[in-house]
């Protein structure tokens, strides 16, 4: 799999753009926005914490740049949005230099066809490459079977479980040797 990134300077920053076969990883359009923000209010019990709007629409307004350990991106599919995947950094819990928490969320539409996996295969090879990552890590409801596949078949390991705000999830990552090793 090759993975394109390109670079254009605006306004002095450099815009994160990912090219794979089938999807572009990009920055999120104005509109594109207001749709991610109507997803997180109504994901119900899939967000452990609605965040404050303003912050959050402030946060995306800045998306395809990496702003103290944040980045969002669009994963688009012929010019159009089919969901969003991010580098986060949790709620009191400073993570570790060279460690990037991960979140992908799909449309219902865009699920079952691999383009979570070359979403994940992408995103993860650019932390790598990159980012200056050594530790890529993501956690998913145990029951999520189809997100649980998609970090199998891109190389993460199974961690365990983990406790977040009082809910079970279990915990996959991969290391920069484990990658190194897989390309």
């Amino acid at each position: 799999m090759e993975v394109r990134v390109e670079q254009d300077t605006m306004g002095g920053a450099s815009e994160v753009q990912i090219r794979g076969s089938r999807l572009l990883l990009r920055a999120l359009r104005p509109s594109e926005i207001d749709e991610q923000w109507q997803a997180m209010a109504t994901a119900g019990r899939l967000v452990t914490e609605l965040p404050d709007e303003a912050r959050y629409r402030a946060r995306l307004q800045r998306s395809g740049h990496m702003v103290d350990g944040w980045l969002d991106l669009a994963i688009d599919l012929d010019g159009a949005s089919i969901g969003m995947i991010q580098t986060f950094v949790p709620p009191d819990q400073p993570l570790p230099p060279g460690t990037f928490a991960v979140g992908i969320g799909l449309r219902e539409h865009a699920r079952g066809q691999g383009y979570g996996r070359e979403a994940l295969a992408l995103f993860t090879d650019w932390l790598f490459e990159h980012a200056g990552a050594e530790v890529v890590e993501a956690e998913t409801n145990p029951a999520n079977t189809a997100m649980r596949t998609v970090f199998d078949r891109v190389g993460w390991t199974l961690v365990g479980p983990v406790t977040i705000f009082g809910r079970e999830w279990v915990k996959y990552q991969i290391t920069r040797p484990q990658w190194d090793d897989g390309r």
